[in-house]
């Protein structure tokens, strides 16, 4: 008796290991099947229809996306996103986020439907997002105080004048990449220090104070900024002039489709080319 009760025991045991061994199975064969099968699993167009609410994460900055108190937000990509949701009879439900890798996390988990930031065209994000058709074009400059007989800081107007010096910037930025590659362009060494939670005001008044010399922001953003900001010069280009684009989930076929549809026919407008000079200072 007690033999077959050791028996049973072992067998019993035997069918547990069996059993955890093709749960393990099973979970690794769903996971591999979804990484490669994202699209059948897409938070898409139609879904977000349904729901009737447009996710949008953006980038807090002066020119696109600025909360001026508890009912009115203002930005040049805000009134973009605003006006798409509005022609499509959807709300929009904005989410701030300064790094961009942390938005593009929540973009590859569908918490979010569009990344509407200041993203250049990089073909090493093309993997990780679909990006619309070019909302607008950009550079991205230095931005460092203007020269001054006070000032025994180097005024930099050639790039190659940027070796050995150190650019802050925001973590997770596209600006980090740009300046890596401008440092094998240049062949010498350019320093990355990153700030976190900061915004691109923040850096320029570090500037102001001289509590940092040198940092890279888009050239329309900087622009608006240097209204407040008198003392900062930002004439020197540290980027060919690039696209710009909204960022979606590669997933998001449908949605790509109609973002793509609405910018090719809203870009040729009126409406467009006057919110375009309201926030950008372009004439």
């Amino acid at each position: 008796m007690e033999e077959l009760l050791k028996k049973m025991a072992k067998r019993k045991h035997i069918v547990i290991s069996i059993c955890c061994l093709l749960l393990v199975f099973v979970i690794a064969v769903f996971l591999a099947f979804y990484k490669n099968n994202k699209i059948l699993f897409a938070h898409d167009y139609p879904q977000i229809v349904k729901n009737g609410t447009l996710k949008v994460i953006v980038e807090p900055n002066k020119m696109s996306y600025r909360v001026i108190d508890m009912d009115s937000i203002v930005g040049l990509q805000v009134k973009m996103i605003e006006r798409f949701a509005e022609d499509h009879n959807l709300k929009v439900e904005f989410v701030e986020e300064n790094d961009l890798s942390k938005a593009m996390e929540m973009l590859d988990a569908n918490e979010i439907d569009v990344l509407v930031w200041h993203i250049p065209v990089y073909d090493e994000l093309k993997n990780k997002i679909s990006y619309t058709i070019p909302v607008f074009t950009s550079r991205q400059m230095l931005i460092q105080r203007k020269k001054s007989e006070t000032d025994t800081t180097k005024f930099i107007r050639n790039q190659l004048d940027l070796a050995g010096k150190t650019i802050y910037i925001l973590p997770g930025t596209v600006y980090k990449q740009r300046i890596e590659h401008l440092s094998k362009e240049i062949g010498d060494t350019i320093h990355i220090k990153e700030i976190p939670n900061a915004d691109p005001s923040d850096l320029f008044k570090m500037i102001v104070e001289k509590n940092i010399d040198y940092t890279v922001c888009d050239e329309f953003v900087a622009r608006v900024l240097l209204k407040d900001f008198p003392t900062i010069d930002m004439g020197t280009a540290v980027s060919f002039t690039q696209n710009y684009s909204w960022g979606i989930n590669p997933a998001s076929t449908i949605l790509k489709d109609s973002l793509d549809s609405w910018l090719a026919i809203y870009l040729e407008s009126k409406d467009y080319n006057r919110i375009y000079r309201q926030y950008t200072g372009v004439p």
